[in-house]
C-alpha cells in the first residue's frame, strides 16, 4: 500500500489487485490514523473488491474514490453507493475537488 500525505490530504493507494479482508483492515488502519484529513482512495491497481470494502467505506466520512476500474464502478452504481461516496475520475480532480462524477445513468444491456 502506498500512502501520500500533503497539506490536509491523504491518498491511499492499495497495490493489491484484490481488496479482500486483509487489505480492507490495512486501509481502515490508515483511514483511522488520518481521520482528520481529506482521504482519497486510489483504485487504479484494483481489479476486484470484496463486498466488505463497500460496506466499510460507506460507514466512513470524508472518503473519496478515484481512478475506479469499470467493473468496480459498475458495482458502485448497482449498489447506489455513488450517492453516498464522492467519486472522481482522477487524482487531480480529487485534490482540486472538481469534476466529481455525478448524475450518471447506468443500465445493464442484455
Amino acid at each position: 500500500m502506498e500512502i501520500k500525505i500533503f497539506n490536509d490530504t491523504c491518498i491511499i493507494t492499495p497495490l493489491s489487485p484484490l481488496l479482500d479482508e486483509r487489505e480492507i483492515k490495512r486501509i481502515n488502519l490508515e483511514i483511522n490514523e488520518h481521520k482528520n484529513f481529506k482521504i482519497g482512495v486510489d483504485l487504479s491497481f484494483v481489479q476486484n473488491c470484496n463486498i466488505s470494502f463497500f460496506e466499510n467505506i460507506t460507514n466512513k466520512k470524508n472518503i473519496n474514490l478515484f481512478n475506479i476500474p469499470i467493473n468496480v464502478f459498475a458495482i458502485i452504481n448497482l449498489m447506489n453507493l455513488d450517492k453516498k461516496i464522492k467519486l472522481f475520475s482522477s487524482e487531480l480532480d480529487f485534490i482540486e475537488n472538481k469534476r466529481q462524477l455525478i448524475n450518471r445513468n447506468f443500465q445493464l444491456i442484455k
